[in-house]
């Protein structure tokens, strides 16, 4: 009766396999690799915040001061055009006319850095700026130094190519200032 018994529960368990299946085995998470663009970004966001480290990682993409009063938002090359449509709201923030935005590549395309408080400030940011988007209604002055009167760009203008300034660090959102010096 014990052989019986043995071949019983054999062929039980083979029943429960063809009905059920083999026994699961754990299968790992699958592993998705970044995208060309994503390990881009998050280079970038690491070197800034190395760079810069007081600042918030707003994912997936940005890097915040100062409670949002200098905001940077990477957009490397690999990731393709950026597609803004900012008139007036050049940050994107739906907040018209707040910010002075700075971009890594001509014509408003790349990482993008905008800066939406007054006052003369140093900007440790997206490197060279190739262009600049001023959304604002005073001036703007870019600067090699802290001292220097710098070059003005007025309220409501955009430049596309600035190869002048766009190594310069030190920038001023001038409010009491509606026009440029000298015009």
């Amino acid at each position: 009766m014990t052989t019986s018994l043995k071949a019983l529960g054999a062929v039980c368990g083979a029943l429960s396999c063809l009905l059920t299946g083999p026994p699961a085995t754990p299968v790992p998470p699958s592993v998705e690799r970044p995208s060309p663009c994503q390990a881009d970004v998050a280079r970038a966001v690491a070197g800034q915040l190395a760079k810069a480290p007081d600042g918030r990682f707003v994912p997936p993409d940005t890097v915040s001061y100062d409670d949002g009063a200098e905001v940077i938002t990477f957009r490397p090359p690999s990731c393709g055009p950026a597609r803004r449509g900012a008139e007036h709201d050049c940050d994107e923030d739906g907040v018209p006319g707040n910010a002075v935005c700075l971009y890594d590549r001509r014509a408003y395309e790349g990482s993008r850095q905008a800066i939406k408080v007054p006052g003369t400030r140093r900007i440790d940011g997206i490197g060279l700026f190739m262009s600049l988007r001023n959304d604002r209604p005073f001036v703007f002055l870019v600067k090699r130094n802290r001292d220097e009167e710098g070059t003005c760009f007025p309220g409501g203008s955009g430049y596309g190519n600035l190869r002048g300034v766009a190594d310069r660090r030190w920038v001023n959102a001038h409010p009491s200032l509606r026009e440029c010096p000298g015009r």
